[in-house]
């Protein structure tokens, strides 16, 4: 399994890797689903999905639900928390938050 299809969980987003398109490996035709760079937002994740390799997981998402896709072609977006955790932005969202119920 690859650095970039462990650990994923529903409501990661994931930018698309993949420029080649998508194939409906049931038709045998061409399907909708991310484009390069596009961002989505995982719905549900499927592990040990045959047609992509044992213990490969399959990403489902929000804006293409009940279509799998390989997490080979998508890069997981880790949100930065530090901002989040500095008390000095914190004190300012808050001073913020007060004044604008005012």
């Amino acid at each position: 399994m690859t650095e970039q299809s462990e650990g994923w969980r529903a409501g990661d987003l994931a930018v698309c890797i993949s420029n080649i398109g998508w194939w409906n490996e049931t038709t045998h035709e061409a399907a909708d689903g991310p484009e390069a760079e596009q961002v989505v937002r995982v719905r549900k994740v499927y592990v040990g999905i045959a047609e992509y390799g044992p213990g490969e997981p399959g990403l489902e998402f929000d804006e293409w639900p009940n279509e799998v896709y390989p997490a080979r072609s998508f890069d997981r977006i880790n949100p930065d928390h530090t901002a989040a955790d500095d008390a000095e932005i914190v004190a300012l969202i808050k001073s913020v938050s007060v004044r604008a119920r005012a």
